[in-house]
């Protein structure tokens, strides 16, 4: 119980009220990295105006040919490279929030099978879903459950909304983020940094022209901090490795997959 209530107490911190304004940021250097055709890689640098400096690799695909696949790990049987291994992952991150005894925390749905219920709670704000032929992050309020819901997590907060820095995030508290992204048109992908507040990653990924030709519309946080992770196909294969095992991992994989 002690354990949860702390869990729990680091993610209320994620909401709280902003300390300072985010900052602009500018990309001092992008480095195209290897991965599987119909993918994009690049690891950038960046630099914010006052000075704050980060790490963020970033992995895009067209929806028209990709898609999300959600893997699931309740008996710790896996580490993100071997859980992407098995599932013929093209890309992958650790998934949404769990609690300690692993239980996970939101909805999960994997191939059709709900996992975990949906949950009310303010961190929990959106999810991301492939439903039939789409793929989308949605809000909480925009989901409306149907037949063809094929995979889905729950997770939270939105850091960009309409192509703008969503107000309210914490600016204290820096760590690893991991992110999912989309254009709003088509176009998906996956985010890795090195520690930045939520603010800042806002800040970071609303900035115009940091993935060329992606805007991207909105991002929305996955788990976090040591839970943080990546690994992309290549040779050899492209692995920022978490520093504790999680419940499930989010993966990229051709559609129909």
């Amino acid at each position: 119980m002690r354990a949860m209530l702390s869990r729990l107490f680091l993610l209320a911190l994620t909401l709280s009220p902003a300390a300072a304004l985010a900052e602009g940021w500018a990309v001092e250097k992008s480095q195209p990295l290897p991965a599987a055709e119909g993918l994009t890689c690049a690891k950038l640098e960046v630099r914010s105006e006052g000075g704050t400096t980060a790490r963020a690799h970033v992995v895009t695909f067209s929806a028209k040919t990709h898609s999300f696949a959600v893997m699931d790990d309740p008996d710790n049987a896996y580490n993100l490279a071997t859980a992407a291994e098995k599932r013929g992952a093209l890309a992958a991150v650790n998934g949404g929030y769990f609690h300690p005894d692993r239980t996970a925390l939101g909805l999960r749905v994997r191939q059709g099978k709900e996992l975990h219920p949906l949950e009310k709670s303010r961190l929990l704000s959106g999810l991301v879903i492939v439903s039939g032929d789409r793929l989308a992050l949605v809000r909480v309020g925009e989901f409306k459950r149907t037949a063809a819901l094929r995979e889905a997590i729950q997770t939270g907060p939105f850091l960009v909304d309409g192509s703008k820095p969503v107000a309210g995030l914490n600016a204290t508290r820096a760590d690893a983020r991991t992110v999912i992204i989309s254009d709003g048109a088509g176009r998906f992908g996956l985010v890795s940094t090195s520690g930045l507040t939520l603010a800042d990653t806002g800040s970071l990924l609303a900035t115009p022209n940091l993935l060329p030709g992606l805007k991207i519309s909105r991002a929305l946080n996955l788990d976090g901090g040591s839970s943080t992770g990546l690994w992309v196909r290549s040779e050899p294969p492209l692995y920022l490795r978490e520093l504790r095992n999680v419940r499930d991992f989010l993966a990229i994989v051709p559609r129909g997959k």
